[in-house]
């Protein structure tokens, strides 16, 4: 294997992380994975895309409890909804992030066309986290146009630009190509994360696990 000199520079890693923004495992594996990120020593040198993967595209967009909407989607109990989701809380509280049981669920087909928005102005992972930040701390206002405009703007988005994304069906057929070409890579569900093109991830792992995986595509992509 040939060997890289101290002067010779290396190759930046690019990390693709598809999500929907209501999937908690997306929630708890993308602060696992910025964690990762932020001790790994070529931190300056990964770049995080964002890739879109709508669980639900035929989802109603009327916005109601996330139990109810298990219990629709799932065809599980009331009680096996709370039970699955206090396992959830559990996991997010060890991570430090707030989780409300009794949050929002709704259609997010406009909450991912902002997202390749976002990806426009290099803001696309910031503006993932912030919908994500609103969801997930039980705010029933997170579907709506103002909030999603809101949190544009303070990321830099023009508000123009995102009400001209939620007036039409603007990257519309770019979320259903990244749903396809996840499905062609072999993701069944997200999170879903590939890792210099070649190594990839199937669901949210520990944070030591994304490390070691960096580190594994590090290797791969500068060797």
């Amino acid at each position: 294997m040939a060997t890289r000199t101290a002067t010779e520079p290396s190759t930046r890693l690019v990390v693709d992380v598809w999500a929907d923004v209501l999937c908690p495992w997306c929630y708890i594996g993308e602060h696992r994975l910025e964690a990762a990120i932020a001790q790994s020593p070529h931190a300056d040198r990964i770049d995080v895309s964002v890739r879109t993967f709508e669980i639900n595209p035929h989802a109603s967009s009327a916005v109601v409890p996330t139990l109810e909407f298990l219990t629709a989607k799932h065809g599980v109990s009331a009680a096996q909804g709370r039970a699955m989701e206090q396992r959830m809380a559990g996991l997010a509280a060890a991570e430090g992030l707030p989780f409300a049981i009794d949050r929002p669920a709704g259609n997010t087909g406009d909450m991912l066309r902002l997202i390749h928005l976002g990806a426009e102005h290099g803001r696309a992972w910031e503006y993932l986290r912030a919908m994500q930040a609103e969801v997930f701390r039980g705010d029933y206002r997170a579907f709506g146009h103002a909030t999603l405009i809101r949190l544009g703007e303070e990321l830099g988005i023009p508000s123009g630009e995102i009400r001209d994304v939620l007036g039409s069906d603007r990257y519309a057929a770019a979320v259903r190509a990244d749903h396809a070409e996840a499905l062609e890579l072999g993701a069944r569900g997200v999170p879903f994360t590939v890792l210099g093109k070649r190594l990839g991830i199937p669901g949210a792992v520990s944070t030591g696990e994304y490390a070691a995986a960096i580190e594994q595509a590090w290797e791969q992509v500068n060797g």
